[in-house]
């Protein structure tokens, strides 16, 4: 029975280590559990994704990849078990895209879609330091209150959310990480029985039990013989380097900086080769206030997820956010641990920088003999 399943994301919630490990584990998954994860490299996913969504990912919809999506079709026609397609982008496509989406894939006799989600308190920070990581100036307080104010004026976490489109003003946290609106989207196409929810473990999961584990339990695939490992990379900040970021942002926005010198600079050397590589310490957490409103918003989207009766890979307790553990959280990191930072920082580009080029010897030779002729002809002058 040829079977699709179409992991939606959502972004944040272990993404691309799950993609990454598809993808080094390919040849394997189709020998031992008659999985075929398509595609010729592993970005053909993401391009999928996009060409899907022309209009809201108008950067990115390269036409010169416009034949990725016929030929991950042709790979999953011809192949009569089980195929996925993941990419977190598909999180945000429309009805009609998603209409549109189903028709391609009506070769199938069933079409699953896979959600992997994640606590709120886990996901607040982790979206806001992204944000920061691509030029975003909000504090973490100022974010939460318009995720906060975005939920409380679009009916969030309510199954009746349908294309809405932005939520409010430029913060579109809810457009990738409303899963219940989401998911009842997708549900109608698939329907309830045919979508699963993998939950994001907590803390250190038990053996068998990891987000690896999960994902592949919701397609029934042993993840026994899938055994090429893929290298952990930390891609989180600590409350002090996100705010040292958050303050540079300040003064490189996209009228003083290029995009491309941004990304190669900021995001590829100071970022990914400084930052990441320093001894971090935890992301910033929530304040009292905010931790309460999370833990009221998170348990009306379990409650809704639950009734909707979708099948769960793990368990809906760790979608839950506690109220009481505002204790744990990271408070607002002090000025001195923000420019211990910056001048660590400092002193890594410092150490990583190339010597400056000196002036050519020529033309300091050159230089050296017109100062010896004027100084001679001063002498000359003064002894008259």
């Amino acid at each position: 029975m040829s079977v699709v399943y179409v992991h939606i994301g959502l972004p944040k919630t272990g993404t691309t280590h799950l993609q990454d490990r598809l993808w080094r584990n390919r040849d394997l998954a189709l020998q031992t559990s008659g999985l075929l994860y398509p595609g010729n490299v592993i970005s053909d996913h993401f391009h999928a994704a996009v060409h899907l969504q022309p209009e809201r990912y108008l950067d990115w919809a390269d036409p010169a990849f416009s034949g990725v999506w016929p030929t991950l079709l042709k790979q999953m026609r011809a192949w009569p078990k089980t195929s996925l397609l993941s990419h977190e982008l598909y999180s945000t496509a429309t009805s009609g895209q998603i209409e549109r989406l189903m028709a391609d894939l009506s070769f199938a006799d069933e079409v699953h879609v896979i959600a992997t989600v994640r606590d709120l308190a886990r996901q607040l920070p982790s979206v806001w330091q992204e944000n920061v990581k691509n030029q975003r100036r909000a504090s973490f307080d100022e974010f939460v209150d318009a995720v906060a104010f975005a939920a409380e004026s679009n009916a969030v976490g309510e199954a009746a959310a349908e294309d809405a489109g932005p939520l409010v003003e430029d913060e579109p946290f809810w457009e990738f990480q409303d899963h219940v609106g989401i998911l009842a989207k997708w549900a109608k196409f698939v329907g309830p029985e045919r979508v699963h929810v993998v939950t994001v473990p907590r803390g250190r999961p038990e053996k068998g039990d990891t987000l690896w584990d999960r994902f592949l339990r919701a397609m029934n695939v042993d993840p026994e013989p899938l055994n090429v490992p893929v290298p952990s990379l930390n891609s989180s900040l600590s409350a002090a380097q996100a705010e040292f970021l958050r303050g540079l942002n300040q003064r490189l926005q996209p009228d003083t900086i290029e995009w491309r010198r941004y990304e190669r600079v900021i995001k590829g050397q100071l970022i990914g080769e400084i930052l990441f590589e320093a001894r971090s310490g935890a992301p910033q957490g929530l304040t009292v206030k905010h931790r309460q409103w999370a833990a009221g918003q998170a348990a009306t989207m379990v409650d809704a997820v639950r009734s909707a009766g979708y099948d769960v890979a793990g368990d809906l307790a760790d979608l839950e956010v506690p109220e009481d553990g505002a204790a744990d959280d990271a408070p607002m990191p002090s000025d001195r641990e923000v420019l211990d930072v910056a001048l660590d920082t400092i002193a890594s580009m410092v150490l990583a920088a190339p010597l400056p080029k000196v002036g050519p010897p020529m033309k300091t030779r050159a230089a050296n003999v017109l100062r010896r002729v004027k100084r001679r002809a001063l002498a000359m002058r003064s002894s008259r």
